[in-house]
């Protein structure tokens, strides 16, 4: 598939914690994009009711109690969810966090899903190794500074997916520029990093 023409799903969830076993999804947001554009207008994000909330968790999103008194469930928005996804390569920041916790809540909706993925931090390194500027700091906060994006509104599930999209956009220019036309390609690239989300600075 070739970049240009592939569909992408850039996404950010947040969460009540880190353990895949018990905590939950409480936002969820997607920013697609068609090949190297960003659909800004087709943005989609949602708080989500979890069964049981945890309050440190606060500390990190923001996200209160109140907030998500009235927000849906994800059983009830999952078909929703999955359609605005369904198709598209999922995109995100140390993605494998995003991508079990979205896979476990759709299995409990009894959908599938098994999307392709890509880590940006990944392809970051990956970038940084083949263009010379070895890159050892790879958590979000860096890559948007090292882009020169505004930070201002980070750990909102909307506001970190866009600025995702925007440092894939560039990264996918980059990559254009240099040949890499192909999505398989991408992945392979990714791949051959050996690096996984324990190597990331949140």
């Amino acid at each position: 598939m070739n970049v240009r023409s592939a569909k992408f799903s850039v996404v950010d969830v947040e969460t009540t914690g880190l353990n895949i076993f018990k905590d939950e999804i409480i936002s969820v947001a997607i920013v697609p994009m068609h090949g190297t554009k960003i659909l800004v207008g087709d943005s989609f994000h949602t708080y989500i009711k979890p069964e049981k909330f945890d309050l440190k968790s606060m500390r990190i999103h923001g996200i209160s109690p109140n907030t998500l008194e009235n927000a849906p469930t994800f059983d009830s928005i999952a078909k929703k969810l999955h359609e605005k996804i369904r198709d598209s390569i999922i995109v995100g920041h140390a993605v494998e966090i995003d991508y079990d916790f979205l896979k476990k809540s759709f299995k409990k909706s009894k959908i599938s899903f098994n999307p392709k993925k890509i880590d940006i931090a990944l392809l970051e390194k990956w970038l940084s190794d083949r263009l010379g500027d070895r890159c050892t700091d790879l958590s979000l906060d860096s890559l948007i500074k090292s882009y020169n994006l505004s930070s201002r509104f980070r750990h909102d599930a909307l506001a970190d997916a866009f600025l995702t999209a925007q440092i894939f956009q560039i990264q996918l220019l980059k990559l254009l520029k240099y040949g890499m036309t192909s999505v398989d390609r991408i992945l392979s690239a990714i791949e051959s990093t050996k690096m996984s989300r324990i190597d990331f600075i949140f």
